[in-house]
């Protein structure tokens, strides 16, 4: 996606300019003024304000003037005019840092569910991996004794953490079975080779086997 950063110019207030003559046909009272607020965007979503510029033109004559030909009279009033301050014109930043703190307290959600989950490996979780070629994927636990887990790896690669998820497909997974004990599993956390742990709100149950009473003589 291409995005575009530039600078805009928004009319915030209009108005005439009292008690002053126009500089080229002296008529009183006919310089109109218009006021812009310059603003930051990216991708036209504004960002915020860096500043403000004056158009002033006679609307007898029609002739336009800067701010800096005005008497210092007439430069006062334009500055003591009140303008209201635009909080559109800071939507973008405010989205910006909206999309900050969803990603940070994201991250410590995640982060606080993985501590927890790396205590407890239950069939059917979900390990996304780091590798140290840099590459990511994943694993999926099978099976869980009092001392080791029991993992099928997954076949394929990512390039990058946010393709991770697209690889959990069951086709994906096939004979690649590794068993680890569970310090090794939390060694594999500490040096942050186990990424992040998803694990269903209805976890796999290991089936007990059935046993069937006899039948008294």
């Amino acid at each position: 996606m291409l995005f575009l950063v530039g600078t805009q110019n928004s009319n915030i207030k209009n108005g005439t300019i009292s008690n002053e003559n126009c500089l080229k046909c002296g008529t009183k009272n006919t310089l109109d003024f218009s006021i812009y607020r310059k603003y930051v965007h990216i991708t036209q979503i504004p960002l915020f304000p860096v500043g403000k510029l004056v158009s002033i033109q006679c609307n007898y004559c029609e002739e336009n003037f800067d701010y800096e030909d005005l008497s210092e009279n007439s430069q006062l009033q334009l500055r003591k005019e009140k303008l209201d301050h635009k909080i559109w014109m800071f939507s973008g930043s405010i989205l910006i840092l909206l999309v900050i703190i969803y990603t940070i307290n994201n991250y410590a959600n995640n982060q606080k569910e993985t501590d927890t989950f790396i205590k407890t490996p239950t069939v059917g979780d979900i390990y996304n991996l780091k590798f140290s070629n840099g590459y990511y994927s994943t694993m999926k636990i099978d099976k869980v004794t009092k001392d080791s887990v029991y993992t099928t790896h997954n076949d394929f690669n990512a390039y990058l953490p946010n393709e991770i998820d697209d690889l959990d497909k069951t086709e994906n997974y096939s004979n690649r079975e590794v068993s680890y004990s569970k310090k090794e599993l939390m060694d594999l956390y500490k040096n942050d080779e186990i990424i992040k742990i998803r694990r269903s709100k209805y976890p796999i149950k290991l089936q007990e086997p059935e046993y069937k009473i006899p039948l008294t003589q």
